[in-house]
């Protein structure tokens, strides 16, 4: 339904050019036609600015020789300690230096009954050629006593070189999809480990480029990107063996794999997409439209298929209104008898009033359903304004 054939309607209502009952069919069909269009963009605009960005790896992989140690967040209803030692094959670090990175749990102030410990990277590396591993050991005491309504120790582990999903205060990044993005993290590796376990925790790691959401973007303008990481991980549960008194559980993180792959944020639609959608749907509704009413003053086939139905009184109108304004119309009087049709013809030349009456029918009837002779009008006033400059 195109904007220019809207118009028309309204231009023949006021020239009362055509029924009245035509009219208001063609601008009940109008406006249904044109909601349809609208109500259509409106959902194709909808789908595109909801469209959920997709991660997809953009490149091979690259093996790394080291990446960070994780932080880790604990969690527990009761109280207990925790030691932790990283070992490698050349290097051995004593359980007093990984302890400078531990925070042993402490009551919480904000969740009541709760005991809340962490454990800082601060820079320390699993290294390929030699350190692979971390250990965690659990201790609590009276352990016998709180093994009826146990619940375990809940961890959470995060990239120690990317933004700590925890820390929400201190984002440095202010936009609300990548916000949303690293608050997505929060629960994507956090477990709970059991009494009398031994919990083998196989990480990998995996960059990503998450894409900053502006309203221009679904009209298919690149993005700006935030480059960042996040850890991926695979737990495994063992009996725990040789553990000593009073030992909860043991925790081991250890590199699954050191191939890190870069995964890119897109959309999988833009506003350009959707352009030949709409447009097909407008081409749809003009064919219709043009079907039931005709293709309008521009083209040849005036008529659609409406005004040759019987039913509404609209092929009787629109007969009745012709005879009223063409009276001198159809261009051919047929007869039965071939002389009077002879007679007709020399009593029509011989009429000079009547043939110009009837050249006078014949041009606004072409002007108002078959040429657009607006165009012609616009010449003829340039024509004459020229001639009257010189």
């Amino acid at each position: 339904m195109k904007p220019r054939q809207v118009l028309e309607i309204f231009t023949a209502a006021q020239r009362r050019t055509e029924p009245k009952s035509l009219v208001i069919l063609r601008a009940f069909i109008a406006v249904l036609f044109f909601t349809i269009l609208i109500c259509y963009i409106f959902i194709q605009i909808e789908d595109v600015r909801l469209d959920t960005p997709i991660f997809s790896v953009v490149q091979s992989h690259d093996e790394e020789s080291i990446i960070p140690i994780p932080n880790v967040y604990f969690e527990y209803d009761h109280p207990f300690t925790i030691a932790c030692q990283i070992n490698g094959r050349l290097t051995k670090t004593l359980p007093e230096d990984c302890l400078t990175h531990l925070q042993q749990p402490e009551l919480s102030l904000t969740d009541k009954g709760v005991y809340k410990g962490a454990f800082k990277a601060n820079g320390l590396k699993f290294i390929r050629s030699d350190i692979e591993k971390i250990d965690f050991t659990f201790t609590v005491n009276n352990l016998t006593e709180i093994l009826s309504d146990d619940i375990g120790i809940e961890i959470r582990i995060f990239d120690s070189e990317a933004q700590d999903p925890l820390d929400i205060k201190n984002f440095k990044e202010t936009n609300v999809h990548v916000i949303d993005n690293f608050l997505s993290l929060i629960d994507l590796n956090m477990y709970h480990i059991f009494s009398q376990q031994h919990h083998t925790v196989e990480l990998s790691r995996i960059k990503r480029k998450i894409a900053k959401e502006f309203w221009w973007n679904i009209l298919g303008i690149p993005p700006i990107f935030v480059d960042e990481t996040h850890i991926n991980s695979h737990l495994e549960v063992h009996p725990l063996l040789n553990a000593p008194t009073n030992s909860y559980s043991k925790l081991t993180f250890v590199m699954r794999t050191w191939r890190v792959p870069l995964e890119k944020e897109q959309k999988a639609k833009t506003l350009f997409d959707t352009v030949g959608q709409i447009a097909g749907v407008a081409g749809t509704l003009s064919l219709l439209y043009a079907f039931l009413f005709g293709a309008g003053p521009s083209a040849i086939q005036s008529w659609g298929i409406v005004q040759k139905m019987k039913c509404f009184g609209i092929k009787k109108g629109v007969r009745k209104h012709i005879n009223r304004r063409y009276p001198r119309l159809p261009f051919i009087h047929t007869s039965e008898d071939g002389k009077d049709n002879e007679n007709i013809k020399e009593n029509n030349l011989n009429d000079y009033d009547e043939v110009i009456e009837r050249l006078d029918a014949v041009e606004r009837f072409l002007k108002e359903y078959v040429v657009d002779a607006d165009f012609l009008a616009q010449l003829e006033k340039l024509d004459n304004e020229n001639k009257n400059r010189f």
